[in-house]
């Protein structure tokens, strides 16, 4: 089961026998009923919150969740004490709920099944915006669900030029609240580039993001979605730390922060900066970025 607005990207999965998708417009009374009379006789409830602890209960099928380490995570976040010993990344943790069936992490990473469809439209616009489609393209995702796990703007167009004068080319990425940023950002920058915020859906961003040698972003969605098309992430955390679950699996990934005191602020991300300085991005400088990138990268002849 999955909510509405990102049903697509489970919808090509071949490992997925039947979708339930819960529409929030609708309530839970659709699919409380659906899951009721489909006669499940386990759930695994990787959200654990109170609208999924409900539909479990609602169902008379048994279960099994994770430990979401509420309390440490409270801890940390607001008084600083930090009691996580072994670090363990959530993607890891949602495994404790199928222990008992005796599935194990693969170690390949997290996938997303885009169709040819899909590839067909991202080349179209691709095309059409007169943009170079070839094997030296980075991808920049400058936007996140709030704005102090943001990057400065400014910072992303200097880091931009500078790859564009290495060789490569950039384009810039997000969905439709991004367009503005990512506009922003080109406008303080020397070199021509390229803006698709908005323009892709969730798949098509995937077949986006898997033609790009590399991928710079924020912690948000698209450096998840990046990894899922198995390419190459640079990340930028500010307020947010590894203690917490969302880095990017260690594989073909650096995360780039400064360890400022009073991270970390925030579990999921602020409007604001609570000391209002900032610095968990502020300290972060274009040659940290453009350093980590080049680990990936080699310069076009």
């Amino acid at each position: 089961m999955v909510k509405k607005q990102f049903a697509e990207l489970m919808q090509n999965n071949p490992h997925i026998n039947h979708l339930i998708v819960f529409d929030k417009e609708a309530g839970m009374d659709p699919v409380k009923d659906k899951i009721r009379d489909s006669g499940y006789d386990h759930i695994v409830d990787i959200h654990k919150n109170i609208r999924s602890t409900i539909l479990k209960f609602s169902s008379h099928a048994s279960s099994s969740t994770y430990s979401k380490y509420i309390f440490r995570r409270t801890l940390l976040v607001k008084f600083g004490i930090n009691l996580y010993k072994n670090i363990q990344p959530v993607y890891l943790r949602y495994f404790e709920a199928v222990k008992q069936f005796g599935v194990i992490y693969d170690h390949l990473g997290t996938e997303v099944k885009f169709t040819h469809d899909d590839l067909e439209k991202v080349n179209i616009a691709l095309s059409n915006a007169l943009c170079r489609i070839d094997e030296k393209m980075v991808v920049i995702c400058p936007g996140a669900s709030f704005s102090n796990k943001q990057w400065l703007p400014e910072r992303f167009a200097q880091l931009a030029d500078r790859l564009i004068e290495k060789g490569f080319s950039v384009s810039f990425h997000g969905g439709q609240k991004d367009v503005d940023l990512c506009e922003s950002i080109i406008n303080f920058m020397i070199n021509r580039c390229f803006s698709f915020a908005g323009q892709f859906s969730l798949l098509q961003s995937a077949a986006f993001l898997k033609m790009a040698l590399l991928a710079i972003t924020n912690d948000s969605g698209m450096m998840h979605m990046a990894q899922s098309q198995n390419t190459p992430v640079v990340a930028i955390f500010g307020p947010t730390t590894k203690e917490l679950g969302y880095f990017p699996l260690p594989e073909k990934s650096v995360v780039v922060e400064k360890m400022v005191s009073c991270r970390p602020c925030t579990h999921n991300g602020l409007n604001y900066c609570p000391k209002k300085h900032f610095r968990c991005m502020t300290e972060i400088q274009v040659d940290d970025i453009e350093e980590a990138a080049m680990k990936f990268l080699t310069i076009p002849n």
